[in-house]
């Protein structure tokens, strides 16, 4: 009788324990951002763990108004390293998009930008490409792909790439 009852009190939580979940669970849906720095598997959401866009920007480089920043910080709020995605508001639209260094004087349409503080080298963005696959108007959702390289002398007159950030995908909400 004892292990009748046992068993009637622990089926509702067999039952519910095993559940069938058809979802999709690769990492690409589980993070906001993915790519590969030098090799190294980068998996990030923005800091507070969404795929909401930035609604801060300390850079004026890349003003609010004109600008989106998509942003993936690997390991949360106070996690490292970062990549940050801008993509000029006007041109949110599906194609592939070449950009350089930073220039100072004119922005890009696009550009992205790596912070590593796990060394004391100052990433520059030498060049890459973002491509835009999808652009959903209704839910405010954008997909899309990148890759680029840094250098830490990017003053030099051949700057030597440090950092080479492939296979990169993004799917961020840019506006509320």
């Amino acid at each position: 009788m004892k292990k009748i009852r046992f068993l009637l009190f622990a089926l509702p939580f067999i039952l519910f324990a095993c559940s069938s979940d058809d979802s999709d669970n690769s990492n690409s849906s589980q993070f906001a951002m993915t790519a590969k720095i030098n090799g190294v598997t980068f998996e990030a959401n923005n800091p507070f763990g969404t795929n909401l866009y930035s609604s801060t920007n300390i850079w004026d480089y890349f003003p609010l108004e004109d600008f989106v920043m998509l942003q993936g910080r690997q390991g949360g709020l106070l996690g490292n390293p970062e990549i940050n995605i801008w993509l000029k508001r006007t041109d949110i639209a599906l194609g592939t998009y070449t950009f350089g260094s930073e220039t100072y004087s004119t922005p890009p349409s696009h550009f992205i930008d790596l912070i590593d503080n796990s060394n004391e080298e100052m990433e520059e963005t030498i060049g890459g490409t973002i491509t835009i696959t999808e652009v959903n108007t209704s839910s405010k959702i954008v997909k899309g792909t990148f890759q680029f390289t840094t250098s830490d002398n990017s003053d030099d007159t051949v700057p030597v790439v440090n950092m080479t950030v492939t296979n990169g995908t993004f799917r961020y909400k840019y506006e509320d």
